[in-house]
């Protein structure tokens, strides 16, 4: 049964090192970059870890035409950097839009994945034909801070973006006035396909893996109420709260390390 800690017990916490070293793979969210990794990887090396962060597929200047990216783009360029990583299993951490794309990753090569960590993530459901898209979840979601016009799709359908009128309200709500204006020039546009891709999940497969959510409990890009919601569908073993917006790796990556290394870590029974 899924458990939540108090928020307290995070803030709280240093980034502990450990004996035993993990690598993490982190995965950036939609209109984001693998650059808001940085200062959590700097912190999860600190604490005597390996981290990795990936930039998905059609971020400015990789070459690729925004248009055609796929979900399928997404999937294989997070396995090459897990498989480029070494032989032993990671642990996959996906940030909002990507707990879709380490959901399937997590289908198509669980053997690969130790852990699976959501952070304020989209989380499909397991065993639904054909799946759940980032698209049907965020609908869904009735608590949210989005306003009919804060997200906006491009005249040719490529790509989507953020009104820039919203980005800090929805991504940086808790963070002071600099940091909130930084988070929201960074964002980027997104490919528009993955997000409106179904990604089926199966118990035989994606259900080997075991899985935790960091809650962010001031959010208001992708509420609480969703994930708490997402998360007691079943597939999640154990819940971290981070009373934080959307974005607690770029407000607080000391404490984002925190948490991601107590979701990683099973508890002993």
């Amino acid at each position: 049964m899924t458990r939540l800690k108090t928020a307290t017990l995070i803030a709280a916490l240093a980034v502990p090192a450990t004996a035993m070293a993990d690598t993490f793979v982190l995965v950036h969210g939609a209109f984001q970059t693998g650059a808001v990794w940085d200062g959590t990887v700097a912190a999860l090396e600190a604490a005597g870890h390996s981290a990795i962060a990936v930039d998905l597929p059609g971020r400015p200047g990789d070459g690729r035409i925004p248009g055609e990216v796929t979900m399928s783009d997404h999937v294989a360029n997070v396995i090459s950097v897990i498989e480029a990583a070494g032989p032993d299993p990671v642990v996959l951490v996906g940030h909002s839009f990507g707990g879709m794309t380490i959901s399937a990753v997590a289908e198509a090569a669980p053997d690969r994945i130790a852990t699976l960590v959501y952070v304020a993530a989209y989380l499909p459901a397991v065993d639904q034909n054909p799946g759940e898209s980032m698209q049907d979840l965020a609908l869904s979601d009735r608590h949210g801070g989005w306003q009919a016009d804060s997200f906006v799709v491009a005249p040719d359908y490529a790509t989507a973006s953020v009104n820039p009128r919203d980005r800090a309200a929805l991504f940086a709500n808790d963070a002071d006035t600099d940091l909130a204006a930084a988070i929201a020039a960074a964002m980027v546009d997104e490919p528009l396909a993955p997000i409106a891709t179904p990604v089926a999940l199966t118990l035989a497969r994606f259900g080997q893996v075991r899985a935790a959510y960091v809650v962010t409990l001031r959010d208001r890009a992708v509420s609480t109420d969703l994930q708490l919601t997402m998360l007691g569908r079943g597939s999640v073993a154990e819940a971290v709260p981070m009373d934080t917006g959307h974005a607690p790796h770029q407000v607080d990556p000391q404490a984002m390390a925190a948490a991601l290394i107590r979701a990683a870590t099973p508890e002993v029974e």
